[in-house]
């Protein structure tokens, strides 16, 4: 298989330098390509596929990567493994290495390494010893992040490109070095905005937590339960104001990276910060103003799994006790017996309605059809009449 790589990344190369690709290929002037890897990765078609017939695209559009966050990185700063073509599998990049390019306000070596520690010490990271008994559960970085190009001149503006580049121009008539302006305005802008709209995080969340297997297993709910609530009928129908996982998961002056259990102190979900998180002190967002404590005592998911397993027949919970659930262990420690209460009370509601509705639908197709009994009768009988 390596083989077989290693002689289609010669036959790419030795084909590109036929035909006046070498050293001097011709760039983009947003993508730097000091070590020329676009010799090869500039084709299409390049790329194979891996033993589980996962296909791998090996192309870079270097116009796009030039405009992106990352378009001013060699790639050496992120591939540090590489040192020989055709070269060997690429490792898995570390995202907290450090990287090849400055920071502007101390003009030392950018490094992600404050946020991948930030990250590790919250609620996804390989720090929390729960975690640990299930690595590949945990997100890395490239599953919440892709590399995005920076958005057009309009962020701080909102939708009026012509008043951003207004913004520009006058940044310009003092910082006269065009090409720095732009980066830093670009720069600037893409942070003054939403990095995603309120469904996009939505669908990126739920792609793991809809995963009932996966959440079980960390003693969580499924995110199908959010689904059942006001709040994701707000974001389905465009709701400006409507809330999504941000907005009740991160605390006011933190960062998704830091999202951490609602038994943490910190963490908006806990019972002291309710209150502030339903009002949403501070944040941009102004959701329940006027929230008290009883407000916020009320269940922003539905019930889900915790409560069904406790009201579940002795068979299933001696099951999961016999296998350690932690979900069972989480359900004892968090839902408290008027929550039983209440679900037990609701699923008699349902049930009742269900039997109701039920009830009406069927009376409804009965009279139809002993209508239609009725006049098919009548019609015969006047047929044979006449």
């Amino acid at each position: 298989m390596k083989l077989s790589l290693y002689f289609k990344l010669a036959v790419v190369a030795f084909i590109a330098v036929c035909s006046g690709a070498g050293a001097g290929f011709a760039q983009s002037e947003a993508a730097p390509d000091e070590e020329n890897c676009l010799i090869c990765h500039r084709y299409p078609n390049l790329g194979r596929y891996d033993e589980d017939g996962t296909r791998r695209i090996y192309y870079i559009n270097d116009v796009l990567f030039g405009n992106s966050v990352h378009g001013e990185a060699r790639c050496k700063g992120c591939h540090t493994d590489l040192d020989k073509i055709p070269h060997d599998e690429v490792k898995k990049v570390d995202c907290a290495t450090q990287c090849h390019i400055k920071e502007p306000s101390s003009n030392l070596d950018f490094s992600h390494k404050n946020m991948v520690k930030k990250y590790d010490n919250s609620v996804h990271g390989q720090a929390a010893d729960e975690k640990k008994k299930f690595p590949e559960d945990l997100p890395t970085c490239t599953y919440c992040h892709e590399n995005r190009s920076y958005n057009p001149y309009e962020g701080a503006w909102g939708k009026s490109a012509a008043l951003a580049l207004e913004t520009l121009a006058r940044c310009q008539a003092c910082h006269t070095e065009k090409a720095w302006t732009e980066e830093i305005y670009a720069h600037f802008t893409h942070r003054m905005r939403r990095q995603r709209e309120q469904d996009e995080i939505i669908r990126l969340c739920t792609s793991c937590h809809e995963n009932e297997e996966k959440m079980t297993r960390h003693g969580l709910e499924a995110v199908s339960t959010f689904k059942d609530t006001f709040h994701w009928t707000m974001v389905k129908y465009g709701v400006e104001n409507a809330p999504d996982c941000i907005s009740c998961h991160v605390p006011v002056g933190y960062t998704t990276h830091e999202i951490q259990p609602r038994t943490d102190p910190v963490s908006p979900t806990n019972k002291r910060n309710r209150v502030k998180t339903c009002s949403n002190q501070g944040g941009v967002q102004e959701c329940h103003p006027g929230a008290t404590a009883d407000f916020a005592e009320g269940r922003v998911h539905a019930y889900g799994s915790k409560v069904q397993l406790l009201t579940a027949r002795e068979a299933v919970i001696a099951e999961a006790e016999a296998e350690d659930s932690v979900m069972l262990i989480r359900a004892r420690e968090e839902v408290s017996d008027e929550e039983i209460f209440h679900y037990k009370i609701l699923s008699l509601i349902r049930l009742v309605y269900q039997v109701l509705i039920g009830s009406v639908i069927g009376f409804m197709v009965l009279h139809q059809l002993l209508d239609f009994r009725r006049i098919r009768k009548k019609m015969k009988t006047e047929g044979t009449h006449h």
